[in-house]
């Protein structure tokens, strides 16, 4: 418990100011204790650079005691910060994209390799030893980073083996490494991680059962309430394009964006009981979205940062899956609280969720960013030997970047890459248009299950459970797929972005099946608007593993922006497609047939987005080579 109430006594908002150039912050006068070791190494170093003629008497007699043997680098997932960078950069909320990054150089742990153990017996000195050298070192080029910002400046890498100041996993406890954590402890943090998904998607859709009620206590219009779900999606829609560039600077890490935003939305959802007019609940909702947006825009970073490649996808599927089932649930609880209490309970529910999480978040969630790990020791080193020149490869980039580096990054460059490049727009208006769609139901669902079928406020929100069956059905699908599909192409070293698509050409055609359905169905049975759910989610769910996988494929260098720029979009739709619904339904209705002609409208626009995989699965190749962005 000391050590995190002594970590959330640093300045969380000057670490911000100093990362912004704002301040300037200076470090605290260390202590002018020296480690014998470290500064054996430099005279060694310096010893070997200034005599190169004595590097024959050089013993590598326990060279052989560094290997390991291929199965142990496959169970570590390696340790070199290349490796750990491309991860994170690919892997932020995809599943499924990491077949493309095989091909990075994992050269922090070496394998056992006979011939290469012969040679350094032979010529008395290793391989590394004379790379180091010969100042030629495999990892001495330029390190891809995580996300855009990190890529506004190139470091100069020679020397960095033999350099005793930078701070690496090559120096540093592998136990520190959440690679390295055993595996009980990355299950809890995956929980951890699957709960604040839960708890930010479970907010937006808790609220609708009692959207009606709400609206009569305050004397507000049904368009007024709808604001309270639409403008709570716009937020955690806008949150992203701050927060997820901050949670990747060395200085901030992941913990504390998560931390602090949770405690103020917990604050926003005591507001949220407690409110006494329309205007303050739909503001006090409004920047809950905000504040809760962290566990959407870097949940699956957190997750890449604790597992290897060989289990990535399952990882972030099963994280995305909490995800999923958790605005399809909530509408259960919201009606239960509203039979049993009245509103204002579903958020007093929302406070008891969001302040347990918070708890968990205080006592038993360490820092899982690599960069954050690294800088931290980094500084200790700093304040206890007194040498001022422990660095990071990452701190080194974040001390050189400008507020308007920031910012082009930030808010221009999304938008850039949308309009610039024709397989991000398409792939935006896809997965914008079908993710409006689903909130629209939000709206359709009293049109139908209430006025129709006259539904009780719970067995409305059980009507929604034809969602979790969709999930139920997509979730082996995607397994099957990467099994049948991506898999094999992985081991023969052929795979491209577009096998990707291939997943979307098989269930593509369900999205406006599954409108179609809803919308004409209504009217003949109870079960037949469930059963579209089950077709629609279907299509749904998988979209949205292939937008993450394919555009992150496409785009690698430039995927913090792609998909902040992606999550904006949907946003945007999804905040806007609620608050026309019920007009479109009025005006385009029957009596038997509420919501046909209004859910046919969106069937016609999923069914030519349809197209989409099929094109780029044949054009996309030639769209990538022409774009400078791509690659």
């Amino acid at each position: 418990m000391s050590y995190y109430l002594q970590h959330y006594k640093n300045s969380f908002f000057t670490d911000i100011l100093e990362f912004l150039n704002i301040v300037t912050i200076q470090e605290p006068l260390p202590t002018e204790t020296q480690y014998s070791e470290q500064k054996s190494q430099r005279e060694s170093i310096e010893y070997i650079k200034s005599n190169p003629s004595n590097i024959d008497n050089i013993s590598t007699d326990n060279n052989d005691s560094d290997d390991i043997t291929q199965d142990t680098y496959d169970n570590l997932g390696g340790d070199d910060q290349s490796y750990h960078n491309n991860l994170e950069r690919i892997a932020t909320v995809m599943s499924g994209a990491s077949s493309h990054m095989n091909n990075n150089n994992n050269n922090s742990i070496r394998v056992s390799d006979p011939e290469k153990n012969q040679r350094e017996k032979n010529s008395g000195i290793s391989d590394d030893e004379e790379k180091q050298l010969s100042g030629t070192d495999s990892n001495s080029t330029s390190q891809s980073q995580p996300h855009d910002i990190n890529l506004v400046h190139d470091v100069d890498d020679e020397d960095d083996i033999n350099d005793p100041f930078l701070v690496s996993w090559h120096n540093t406890s592998m136990e520190d490494n959440p690679l390295n954590w055993s595996t009980f402890k990355k299950s809890f943090m995956m929980a951890e991680v699957m709960l604040l998904g839960c708890v930010t998607y479970m907010c937006s859709s808790i609220y609708t059962p009692a959207q009606a009620t709400i609206a009569e206590e305050f004397g507000s219009g049904h368009v007024v309430a709808t604001l309270n779900l639409s403008l709570y999606a716009l937020g955690y829609g806008i949150g992203p394009i701050v927060f997820s560039p901050l949670s990747e600077v060395a200085k901030i890490g992941r913990q504390q964006i998560y931390f602090y935003t949770l405690f103020v939305f917990f604050l926003f959802q005591i507001g949220c009981a407690t409110v006494n007019n329309m205007g303050g609940l739909i503001a006090l909702r409004f920047f809950a979205g905000i504040m809760c947006s962290p566990a959407l825009a870097t949940g699956g970073a957190t997750v890449a940062d604790m597992v290897t490649l060989k289990h990535l996808s399952i990882c972030l599927s099963t994280w995305d899956l909490g995800a999923t089932c958790a605005p399809i649930i909530a509408p259960i609880i919201g009606a239960a609280m509203l039979v049993a209490k009245d509103w204002r309970w579903i958020f007093w529910f929302m406070t008891m969720i969001g302040g347990f999480t918070l708890v968990l978040l205080f006592f038993f969630f360490p820092e899982t960013s690599h960069q954050n790990i690294l800088a931290r020791r980094a500084k200790r080193l700093r304040k206890q030997t007194g040498d001022q020149r422990y660095y990071t490869k990452q701190e080194r980039l974040d001390s050189k970047l400008t507020t308007r580096e920031i910012m082009i990054t930030t808010l221009y460059r999304p938008w850039e890459l949308m309009f610039k490049e024709p397989i991000i727009l398409a792939f935006d208006l896809y997965i914008a248009l079908a993710y409006g769609a689903f909130y629209l139901f939000f709206e359709a669902f009293p049109l139908v299950f209430t006025n129709i079928w006259h539904f009780t406020a719970i067995e409305s929100g059980l009507a929604f459970l034809g969602f979790a069956v969709g999930t139920a059905f997509s979730y082996p699908l995607l397994f099957y797929f990467l099994k049948t599909i991506i898999n094999p192409k992985i081991k023969s070293n052929t795979v491209t972005p577009e096998m990707f698509l291939i997943l979307m050409m098989w269930v593509g055609w369900c999205l406006p099946l599954g409108l179609f359905l809803f919308g004409w169905g209504a009217g003949t049975h109870w079960i037949v608007p469930i059963i579209s759910e089950i077709f629609f989610q279907l299509s749904l769910w998988s979209l949205f593993q292939v937008t993450y996988s394919y555009l992150a494929s496409c785009y690698p260098r430039y995927v913090a922006s792609v998909f902040a720029g992606n999550g904006l979009v949907r946003s945007i739709f999804a905040c806007a497609f609620p608050l026309f619904g019920v007009i479109m339904y009025e005006n385009t209705g029957t009596k038997n047939y509420p919501v046909g002609w209004g859910s046919s409208i969106l069937g016609f626009f999923t069914l030519l987005l349809t197209a989409i995989p099929f094109v780029l699965y044949k054009y996309g190749p030639a769209i990538r080579a022409r774009s400078k962005f791509s690659g």
